[in-house]
C-alpha cells in the first residue's frame, strides 16, 4: 500500500498550450499546476482513505489546500480559488473524503502516457486537456454511438430543436429565429441526433445563462452554437451538474450559518436547497423514463 505523498523520480511533460489560459499570467496558478503534475502518481496504487482501501489511478494525488498552501507559503483560500478555477477549466477534478481530497489531473494518459514525439501533434484544447477520459463521459459517448436512423429523427428532430431554441430564448432573454436554415438550430439538432436530450440541453442553458448573462462575454458566447458545439457540449453539461453540486454545498453552508442567528434568512436558503434538489430529481426521473 502506498504512503501518502509518495511519488516516483522522473519527469512530466508540460505542454505550451497551457500558456493560452488567461490565468497563466498568474505565477501562482502555474506553480500550483506544476505542483499537481509533479505530485500526481504515474501508476495505479491503493491507499487507505476514509476507512476503505481505494484504488487511485495515474494522474491522481491525495492533496489538500492546506498542504499546497504550506508548500508555497501562501494563503489556503488562494489555493482553493486556484483549484476551483482549474476545475472550471476542466483541468482537474476533486473528490472530497473525510480529512482527504483526491485530485485527478484530467486526461493524464493522453499527454503523460504518450511518446514525446506525439505531444505537439495532437489537437490541443485549452489547458492541456484535449480528450476527456472521464468515465461518465465515455459511457455517454458509447451510448450515443448507437444512433437512431436519420429518417426517424428528421421530422421529430426539427420540432425538438425548436423547443430547445424556445427554452434558450426564454431563459437567456434572446430572440434567435428558429427557421430550418438557422445555424443555431442546426447545431441543436446535431446534438439531439447524437443522443443528448432536451432536458440535458436545458441544464447547459441554465448554467451558461447564470455564468455569462450580464458579462462582457455575453454577446460573444451566450448563443446556442457556442454552448452546443461538439467540443463544448459534454464539458458544459458536466460543468452544469458540478455547478449544481457546488451551489448546493454553498447553500447548505449558508443555512448552517444563519440557522440560529437569522431564522428567516435560513428558511429562504432552505427553500432554495429544496428547489435545487427537486430540479435535479426531476431531471433524473426524465432520464430514467427515456432509457
Amino acid at each position: 500500500m502506498a504512503k501518502e505523498g509518495e511519488v516516483s523520480l522522473g519527469y512530466v511533460k508540460i505542454f505550451r498550450k497551457v500558456l493560452d489560459n488567461p490565468n497563466a499570467s498568474n505565477p501562482l496558478f502555474l506553480a500550483v499546476w506544476n505542483y499537481l503534475l509533479l505530485k500526481a502518481s504515474h501508476k495505479v496504487y491503493v491507499m487507505r482513505i476514509a476507512g476503505e482501501d481505494r484504488e487511485l489511478n495515474p494522474g491522481d494525488l491525495v492533496c489538500s489546500c492546506r498542504k499546497v498552501a504550506e508548500f508555497f507559503n501562501i494563503n489556503k483560500d488562494t489555493v482553493n480559488r486556484i483549484l476551483a478555477t482549474m476545475e472550471k477549466d476542466s483541468m482537474i477534478r476533486r473528490k472530497m473524503y473525510t480529512r482527504k481530497t483526491v485530485i485527478t489531473v484530467l486526461n493524464w494518459s493522453s499527454y503523460q502516457g504518450n511518446p514525446d514525439t506525439l505531444g505537439d501533434k495532437r489537437g490541443d484544447t485549452p489547458w492541456d486537456t484535449p480528450w476527456d477520459t472521464n468515465k461518465k463521459k465515455e459511457e455517454r459517448r458509447d451510448d450515443r454511438r448507437v444512433k437512431k436512423p436519420k429518417n426517424a429523427l428528421s421530422e421529430k428532430g426539427l420540432t425538438a430543436a425548436r423547443e430547445v431554441m424556445a427554452e434558450f430564448n426564454q431563459r437567456a432573454g434572446k430572440q434567435y429565429k428558429d427557421h430550418a436554415g438557422s445555424d443555431h438550430l442546426t447545431t441543436i439538432r446535431a446534438r439531439l441526433e447524437e443522443g443528448f436530450t432536451k432536458e440535458e440541453m436545458v441544464e447547459v442553458i441554465d448554467h451558461k445563462v447564470k455564468e455569462l448573462k450580464g458579462t462582457e462575454n455575453e454577446a460573444k458566447w451566450l448563443n446556442p452554437t457556442c454552448m452546443f458545439r461538439p467540443a463544448n457540449m459534454e464539458r458544459n453539461l458536466d460543468w452544469a451538474r458540478s455547478a449544481d453540486n457546488m451551489e448546493e454545498a454553498k447553500l447548505i453552508k449558508e443555512f448552517k450559518h444563519f440557522e440560529f442567528s437569522n431564522p428567516m434568512e435560513a428558511q429562504d436558503i432552505k427553500q432554495k436547497i429544496i428547489d435545487l434538489r427537486q430540479k435535479r430529481n426531476e431531471h433524473e426521473r426524465v432520464v430514467q423514463s427515456q432509457s
